[in-house]
Order: structure tokens, then sequence, then C-alpha cells
């Protein structure tokens, strides 16, 4: 974070310091959790549904806190900078901080697929000049202001995940981020019991338009279905578009081609010319998400090769869509993050690239409303329709989709179970000499899929193979 002073935070948060002779203590960091403080931070007092920072002061004290934020006056030593709400202080903070150090800002939003984009876009902006990422999931209301503190001097790029399950959430964060260049990856069915509806998504993440700094430029995928909605609101902006699936817009991609590991190679095409991509990392739908990613980097100065050269380096973010050799019998593709309709479909386009065997691990898909059978059955017949060799489901809703595939259907009660059908096809499979078995695991957060992603990686791990990420392309 870049130093400021105690006065400088009272001014932004509209607060009342409680004593004058600390306005000019330097601070250089800013908590809400005070068991990650350290000595000389400013600590929040946020207020949640099942905890009060407040109670946390002492805490804060013992562990070196400079001074206090809070909502309502504690019993502490420390100076206390007074507000009406704290969570709004943190943003207003993170807001000024942003301004301060006006990086070239990109803000993505989506169903799927963001973590990817955001990834691919720092790495790519990386060969520019030094960027801030949001790290992990700090992608709410909470996330992203924490990340904007995070800013220094020396930042020239700053690539801001934007999520949101209800609607308003990516309208308070983007005016935080004030971002020159914004993008909707998609917007598929999740979170439908904060959102209501498909379309509700889509209008939830139309918000990000909002907070574009003057001049900026949205980036809108022409392939989706609410391309028209999407280009509607932006009518007072700049436009750019991206095909992740045809050859039409301003981005897009040329002459595909899938390796044997399942990395892609293609001629990206731009308005400003063409370059040969190559991705190290598996999936058929990482070739939208790298233009995507190509196309909002170019707003803010990459250049082609800046391009190329980012794209190739970007790896693969853990769980989502990573590949892992347990042995020389089997290969893992953990998409265990999360999972939502689109998402899980393009998992299982990934798995079908695969020569061998393939097997799907399938947990339940959550916040999907009313329709949540429905949407696992949906899976189950696009497994059946793909040529997916076994649906393995665990979870209350995921039986829907292994019911669709008959015999290559099971349910499992457990991780145990789980182990056990899938020792039962490898076995089967080693005899008939069709391994690596390919095994795709995913599900929603909720689901927990990574227990099954380590329980085949300790079971089953034959004949002393250590397992690794594979190092693919």
């Amino acid at each position: 974070m870049i130093p400021v002073t105690l006065g400088w935070l009272a001014k932004q948060v509209k607060g009342q310091l409680s004593t004058d002779s600390v306005t000019n203590m330097v601070i250089e960091d800013i908590t809400t959790d005070s068991r990650s403080l350290s000595a000389g931070s400013v600590f929040i007092a946020l207020i949640g549904e099942n905890f009060d920072g407040h109670e946390y002061a002492l805490d804060a004290l013992q562990k070196g806190a400079a001074a206090l934020i809070v909502s309502k006056p504690v019993d502490s030593p420390l100076p206390q900078i007074l507000v009406k709400d704290t969570r709004h202080a943190l943003g207003d903070i993170a807001r000024a901080v942003k301004e301060k150090v006006a990086p070239k800002t990109i803000g993505i939003t989506g169903s799927s697929g963001k973590t990817t984009v955001k990834e691919m876009t720092a790495s790519i902006l990386t060969q520019c000049g030094k960027t801030l990422a949001t790290a992990g999931n700090f992608n709410n209301d909470i996330g992203v202001p924490l990340t904007l503190l995070r800013l220094t001097e020396n930042h020239r790029f700053a690539v801001i995940e934007m999520g949101a399950n209800h609607q308003g959430e990516i309208e308070y964060t983007v005016n935080l981020a004030k971002p020159d260049v914004v993008t909707i990856v998609n917007a598929a069915a999740s979170h439908l019991q904060g959102f209501g509806s498909l379309f509700g998504v889509a209008r939830a993440k139309s918000e990000i338009f909002s907070g574009l700094q003057s001049g900026g430029t949205a980036v809108i995928n022409t392939d989706s279905q609410f391309y028209e909605f999407w280009q509607g609101k932006c009518d007072h902006i700049n436009t750019l578009s991206f095909s992740p699936n045809s050859c039409k817009g301003d981005f897009f991609a040329k002459n595909v081609s899938i390796n044997k590991d399942g990395c892609a190679e293609f001629e990206l095409i731009t308005p400003v010319g063409k370059i040969p991509i190559r991705l190290r990392i598996p999936g058929a739908h990482n070739i939208g998400n790298a233009v995507l990613a190509a196309a909002l980097s170019h707003q803010v100065g990459a250049e082609l090769h800046h391009i190329q050269t980012g794209l190739f380096n970007m790896r693969s973010v853990k769980g989502r869509l990573s590949l892992i050799n347990v042995s020389s019998k089997i290969r893992i593709l953990d998409d265990t993050y999360n999972a939502n309709v689109a998402s899980v479909k393009a998992a299982i386009d990934s798995l079908v690239t695969f020569n061998g065997p393939r097997i799907f691990v399938f947990g339940d898909m959550g916040e999907l409303g009313d329709q949540a059978a429905s949407y696992h059955q949906q899976i189950g017949e696009y497994a059946k329709q793909k040529g997916v060799d076994a649906l393995i489901t665990i979870g209350q809703l995921s039986v829907h989709a292994s019911q669709v595939m008959d015999k290559q259907g099971m349910h499992c009660e457990s991780v145990d179970d789980i182990i056990s059908q899938i020792t039962a096809l490898v076995d089967a499979a080693e005899k008939a000499g069709k391994v690596p078995v390919n095994i795709l695991v995913k599900g929603s957060r909720s689901a927990k899929m990574e227990r099954v992603t380590q329980a085949i990686q300790l079971k089953l791990g034959f004949q002393g193979d250590q397992s690794k990420e594979s190092e693919l392309c």
C-alpha cells in the first residue's frame, strides 16, 4: 500500500479522528483481519452477519496496530477514526488509493472464466510493467477494496476481478475501481437464487459498464445471447467486440488446433494485425479466454508481442482445469474450484479431447434455484451426447445427471465409494490396454470436490509414481 497519514484517512472516510496529535502519523498497511495484522497497521472493524470486528480491538492492540477505524467507540488507547459504516469506509479508502496511484485498470466480470481471463491479462501486462491482479477470490465488496489497497507507486496496471451474487454488488465495486476497460466474459446459470433468472444474471453483470472512466472502453462478447442487450447499455461509451467461438468481432481466433495434451494453438486476429498464439493450459474454452485477454490488454497499451509472450507464459490456476498426472495410468483434470452449467459443459468439452477412457466425477452445482434438478439432468444429457464413458456423481442434485447415463452412470454416497468405482474402471482400462484414464473432477465450492482430487492422488498413485501438475505443451 502507498504510505498515507491518519489525517488523510480520516478525510477520505469523512470520519472523526479521536485525537489531533496523530494526524501526521504515517500508515503503510490497512487490514480487516486482526489475525493477519502487522505492527503499525490500521485495523478496520467490519461488522458481518456472524461477527463484529469491534470485538477484536484488544487483539489489534496486542499485535501492534497503530489505529482503529470503527463505527462505534471502543475501549482502547489506540487512536480511533469514527465513521458511520466501516464497510463503506474501506471502500472509500480503496477508491482514494486507486485515484492516487492511477494505474491503467481493467475490470472483469462474468459467470465463469473470469479468473482465468484475469490471470491471462495480468500475465500479458506483466510484460509491459508492474501489474496488480486480484488474488484468489477477492472479488466481492470486501475483496475488491482490499485488492486496491495493495497498490503501490510502482504499479502501472491493475486487473480487477468483480464477482457478485446479488444485484448492485458490481455497481458498487466497479465505482471503487473506476476501470479504463471492462468486460463481461459471459452470463450463465449461476447464483440464480440471488439474481432470479438468467436475464437477471446478465443485467447484474452489465452494472460493470456504469463505473468506466471517462473515455473508457467496454469489450463485449459477440457470441453471447445478451450481446445486443449489453451493447444497448454502452451507447455512451466506446466498445470493441471479441468472439470466443466464431470468426467475427474485432478480436477472434482462426486456424485453431488442439494438441494431445488438450492445449490450443491458433492465429489471433486483431484490428492491428495477427500473430500466432500457443497456450500451455488445456481446454478449448481457453481460446476464447485468451482472445478476450488480448483485447483487454491491448486497450491499455500491450502490443502483439507482449500478448504472445504473456499468453504462452500463463500457467493453470489451481482447481481451474489444471492437469495432474497421478501416474502412468491416471490423469486428472482438476476443475474443482467452482461450477455452473456453462463451466461444466466447457470442462466436459475439454475432457473429451483427450485420448483414452473419459470419466467425469461430478458434484452438486449450488444456487440454481427451483430448476436445479433440471440443470443437473441437462449436464448428464450433455455428457452422454459428448461421449463421456462414465459419469460418477455425489450429492443430492447430481444424481439427476448420473441417472441420464444409464449403465454408464454411477451415484456414490462417499468419496471412498468414488475411489472404489474409479479403481474398478482403471483396472478394466489397464487390462484392455487403454490407459491413461482421464478423470475430470468438478462441482461447486459447497460440494468440496477437491476431496476427490486429493483422494485419487493419495490412494491411486500406483507404482510409486509421484503426482504432479503437468508441465504442458
